[in-house]
């Protein structure tokens, strides 16, 4: 039988064993690698989540540096029956009264019936030709195997601003008839027919064409549609019915429920950072095992310099309207921003512009609290030169190195276990030869 460091025919030594725990002893320094690159990519990965959360409240942020952000405005309107309004934010609040007495209408004409929509409509070669207000004119050929539902649809595939149809009115004689309506509303867009090599007559105006009549304020504006943003500033009227007789009341006011959810996702944003940073920067006395961030200097540095720009004064301000207190919102015992809701609706109440000014970007070079946190974020989280970009390269640096170690490693525990099972084999042998020299001198 074959002696190998393995078999232990010979000793009856296990050695595979032997070799087991040796080798063991040895993989411990390749765990203990593994365990501090599992340690640097947790700590990597919760970089890469705070990146995240500091995006996000650099977002927060930006909705307030430009003062478009807080113009944000309610529409009520006394009889949305009559027509519906909706503000931009180049709106200004105001209180308007508006009286529609005429909506605009599209054109529609209906030629006389026919006995069927597969009748013909034309005794040989011909056009037939429309214009829509003073727009180019549109023409379809007709001839004799032109059929009324035919002469719609080539109507209708020529894209010319009228859309026609043919319908079924109930007569008992020639019900069929082609209606044609303009695609656009007003006087300016009515249809005329300018060559009709047809049997169809249009004798019935179904509704004329004509303008919008709106009376804001005392004075009357006539449009073509029904849509109107050039009366009122900012403010879209949709104009519903036509009734002289009653007067609407549009009113515009700021909208501040909306303006406060802007400031509170701020606060809101900045309070996501300090939680997930404080979770992380923790040591567990019962587990023994410290947060990703614990005694980490950049995660430390980010939350102080955030903190320090939200609980200072915006150069360039009033003094009773240059910190976030001023508004509401102030710092609890763990850190966070918390916002007295009644102090900051009398603020954007009482002192609207100063609240605005407390947080956008001033052309004059003041910047408020918006501006201050979006610039801060960005130089945390540049992509070239911010400090968690170069955390982030130095975790990564590391798990290289300690990755080019363990494979230095793994190659001498390899080289390590081959050489035992060498110097094992080779006691085996001995054995063998001295067992075998002792049974030689036993017979002697």
């Amino acid at each position: 039988m074959a002696i190998t460091a393995t078999s232990g025919v010979v000793s009856n030594i296990d050695y595979q064993s032997l070799i087991s725990q040796l080798v063991g002893i040895k993989q411990q320094d390749i765990k203990a690698l593994n365990d501090e690159r599992t340690n640097y990519q947790t700590t990597k990965s919760a970089f890469e989540a705070l990146g995240t959360k500091i995006s996000d409240l650099s977002k927060a942020a930006s909705d307030l540096v430009s003062g478009t952000g807080f113009s944000l405005f309610t529409t009520d309107v006394t009889d949305t029956s009559i027509l519906k309004a909706t503000s931009t934010s180049t709106a200004s609040t105001g209180t308007y009264s508006v009286r529609v007495d005429a909506v605009a209408m599209a054109h529609k004409m209906a030629a006389d019936g026919m006995a069927s929509d597969t009748a013909t409509v034309a005794s040989g070669a011909g056009s037939f030709s429309f214009q829509v207000g003073s727009g180019t004119v549109q023409t379809v050929s007709v001839d004799a195997t032109t059929t009324l539902t035919g002469l719609a649809d080539a109507i209708n595939n020529l894209n010319g601003g009228i859309t026609a149809s043919v319908v079924n009115d109930g007569s008992p004689t020639n019900p069929y008839r082609l209606i044609i309506s303009s695609n656009t509303t007003g006087t300016a867009n009515a249809i005329t027919i300018t060559q009709n090599d047809t049997s169809l007559a249009f004798s019935t105006t179904l509704q004329a064409a004509q303008d919008a009549s709106v009376n804001v304020d005392g004075l009357t504006y006539t449009r073509s549609t029904n849509t109107i943003t050039d009366i009122i500033s900012g403010v879209t009227l949709d104009l519903k019915s036509a009734n002289p007789a009653s007067t609407v009341t549009v009113t515009i006011g700021r909208d501040t429920a909306e303006i406060t959810k802007k400031i509170q996702a701020f606060v809101d944003g900045y309070n996501s950072v300090v939680d997930f940073i404080k979770s992380k920067n923790r040591y567990d006395t019962d587990t023994k095992v410290a947060g990703e961030f614990f005694g980490d200097s950049v995660a430390r540095s980010i939350w102080d310099d955030l903190r320090r720009t939200v609980t200072s004064a915006a150069s360039g301000l009033p003094s009773d309207m240059n910190r976030l207190l001023h508004i509401g919102i102030t710092t609890d015992n763990d850190g966070r921003l918390t916002v007295d809701s009644t102090k900051l609706s009398d603020a954007l109440n009482s002192r609207f512009n100063d609240v605005v000014a407390l947080f956008k970007d001033d052309p004059s070079g003041t910047k408020g609290f918006g501006k201050l946190v979006y610039d801060m974020a960005a130089t945390i989280t540049d992509p070239v030169n911010g400090r968690l970009k170069n955390r982030e390269d130095g975790l990564d640096t590391s798990m290289k190195n300690i990755d080019r170690d363990k494979l230095q490693k793994e190659a001498d525990l390899t080289q390590y276990e081959n050489d035992l099972r060498a110097r094992f084999t080779d006691l085996e042998t001995m054995i063998a030869q001295i067992k075998s020299q002792s049974s030689f001198l036993s017979g002697l």
